[in-house]
């Protein structure tokens, strides 16, 4: 594992990430979103169609930052889009329990189910951490 388990647990807590992606002309692309954790996997899930989107399809590199005032967590690495829906609700699902609870988050895909999405899994391969000293 690359996260250390005191980074884990700071990344465990419902805090949102700014999600990074790479623009054509190689400008930074963010966007805050909700994010879960699956051991050195970022699970993350977004409309389709979005600037997002096709940044990563073109170029998959991408990185996620979690702070907390002066501690702050960057995990980069590349992106695989996941098409399947069913892996989709899960997912969506069990973060949603993070950030809405236990009453809402298991039917948050109900939701969100009949728009056009897609989960995309940043493989970590590099953390960054500070303020954990």
């Amino acid at each position: 594992m690359l996260i250390e388990e005191k980074v884990r647990e700071f990344l465990e807590q419902p805090r949102m990430c700014v999600m990074a992606t790479i623009n054509r002309d190689g400008s930074p692309q963010l966007t805050a979103m909700w994010y879960d954790l699956d051991g050195d996997v970022v699970i993350l899930n977004t409309q389709r169609g979005l600037l997002k989107e096709r940044n990563l399809r073109r170029d998959p590199r991408m990185a996620i930052c979690v702070e907390d005032g002066p501690r702050y967590v960057t995990l980069s690495g590349r992106a695989e889009i996941v098409e399947d829906r069913a892996i989709q609700e899960r997912e969506v699902n069990r973060m949603a329990i993070r950030y809405v609870g236990l009453r809402l988050g298991p039917v948050r895909w109900q939701v969100i189910a009949g728009s056009d999405r897609l989960g995309i899994h940043l493989q970590v391969d590099r953390v960054v951490a500070r303020g954990f000293d």
